[in-house]
């Protein structure tokens, strides 16, 4: 087997053993799950960036095997330039989230569990952005629902963890059985799952096209939580522990993104696609705009950086709507920024809320002269999500209200442009009620964050203006993904 196929089984299969390790080992790894699940989160980043140089050589690493041979069905993982991105991001936020576990959860007897489940999450979204078969592909992306909702019903917070992670579900899930309607679909006409036959060409009538594409981008959108199928996001973001919220926001949402790039963008042309041009940038903008106003309406500090998602997936949207080259690739340096600047903010609302012990706005104010690193790094965050030069979003914005300004409809653009101005808005307005002020909380009684809480704190906020400042090697590796979608409509 080759060295660059085994990097790719390991990247699943390391964590995956490790999550095996500590459920059956659980009462002798109890104070060391987390180191250890820390450790496998870790390599699993190395494994990926090792594949780096395969792929700028021109390898693409392929694992292929067969299933259920007799009904066309098969196993297989695949590396190339559209999946990269995406598996970096999550095996990043993963790594970072894990860090970040190990200050904020407190060690019980369940504790191994609790790791154990971070890593099958990862495992999840790894195998959807690795996957070279629908079959893979859908176990993965349901393997993702179980271990998340699992985590918010049993470490989530309050008593409502019950009912929030009962709506995640089933909410989730019904977009997740539109996205298997369409791939059963994909699997009767192509007689074989594997994406390499998908890619070769299939014969639809026109309105199997239009269907198909219909259910993946209602089923993908469900997954990135753009209004109006937002429903789920607010309370599993802000019920859900710290390390999931993280993971969930800076890594999961990336992967409605990443299931249009990989089926309708890739498997249809620029002409089947144009009719849902328009939709797709109308529902974007109204993401932005909603997501903004209710972020302004919130008072949890935890559900305004959740609002400020689905605001900030309508850009994304927006952008991938626009079927130009500028815009879908500024839709995807968006999700690469969107991941380390919400990891940034929700950690940092994550070490206010451990140290002073509250979450509403009425009961914080002054916190940036007790807390200043924190204040720092959550006004970096605040900064960049709205998309501040030089901080990441404001280039991939640029590329997202550039590709749209080369389309006809300018009107969308406009208030596309404008409704970023509320971003600004609310990203302040979070700010100085936060930090600024009176202080609410009297110094004595704060408590002080555990270094592995603050470390990788810092560590994105420097990385949200080294990204920003150096976008090079993100520009480079989105726009190799681009001849893969729409035909090489480039």
């Amino acid at each position: 087997m080759d060295i660059h196929v085994v990097l790719l089984v390991m990247t699943l299969g390391l964590p995956l053993i490790f999550a095996i390790v500590l459920t059956l080992f659980r009462e002798r790894l109890t104070r060391t799950a987390g180191a250890l699940a820390t450790l496998s989160a870790g390599l699993s980043l190395l494994l990926v960036l090792l594949q780096l140089p395969a792929l700028e050589s021109g390898l693409e690493p392929t694992l292929s095997m067969d299933w259920v041979p007799a009904a066309g069905i098969g196993l297989g993982l695949h590396l190339d330039w559209l999946a990269f991105p995406f598996l970096l991001v999550e095996a990043a936020v993963t790594f970072v989230a894990m860090i970040y576990a190990m200050g904020y959860h407190h060690t019980d007897s369940r504790t191994p569990y609790f790791y154990a489940l971070l890593l099958v999450f990862a495992v999840g979204m790894g195998g959807t952005t690795l996957a070279d078969d629908l079959f893979l592909f859908y176990i993965c992306w349901e393997l993702m629902l179980v271990a998340s909702a699992l985590l918010i019903l049993v470490w989530g917070d309050g008593e409502q963890r019950g009912p929030v992670a009962l709506i995640y579900f089933i909410f989730t899930h019904v977009g997740s059985l539109l996205v298997l309607v369409g791939l059963l679909t994909l699997f009767n006409q192509a007689g074989s799952d594997r994406f390499a036959a998908l890619r070769g060409g299939v014969t639809l009538p026109p309105a199997y096209v239009r269907s198909l594409i219909t259910l993946f981008l209602i089923g993908f959108s469900v997954k990135m939580a753009v209004f109006p199928v937002h429903f789920w996001l607010p309370g599993a973001h802000t019920v859900a522990p710290m390390p999931v919220t993280i993971m969930l926001a800076a890594a999961m949402l990336s992967m409605g993104t990443y299931g249009i790039l990989r089926f309708p963008f890739s498997l249809f042309s620029y002409e089947e696609l144009l009719p849902f041009a328009v939709p797709m940038m109308v529902v974007g903008v109204l993401s932005e705009i909603y997501g903004a106003l209710m972020a302004f309406a919130e008072d949890d500090i935890k559900r305004i950086i959740a609002y400020s998602s689905v605001s900030q997936m309508g850009y994304v949207l927006f952008g991938l709507g626009t079927l130009t080259y500028n815009g879908v690739s500024g839709a995807t340096l968006h999700v690469m920024y969107h991941a380390i600047v919400k990891g940034l903010l929700f950690m940092a609302v994550g070490l206010v809320i451990y140290a002073t012990g509250a979450r509403r706005l009425r009961d914080l104010g002054g916190v940036g002269r007790q807390m200043p690193l924190v204040a720092v790094c959550a006004g970096v965050g605040a900064l960049a999500i709205a998309a501040t030069p030089p901080f990441g979003p404001f280039d991939s914005e640029w590329m997202i209200f550039s590709g749209a300004f080369s389309t006809p409809h300018t009107l969308l653009t406009v208030f596309a442009v404008f409704g970023s101005l509320l971003t600004v808005g609310y990203a302040l307005w979070f700010m100085g009620r936060v930090f600024f002020g009176p202080s609410k909380v009297a110094t004595e009684k704060l408590r002080r964050p555990p270094l592995t809480m603050v470390v990788p704190t810092v560590v994105l906020a420097v990385l949200a203006l080294a990204a920003g400042i150096y976008p090079t090697p993100f520009f480079n590796w989105v726009a190799r993904e681009l001849p893969l979608l729409m035909g090489g409509a480039w």
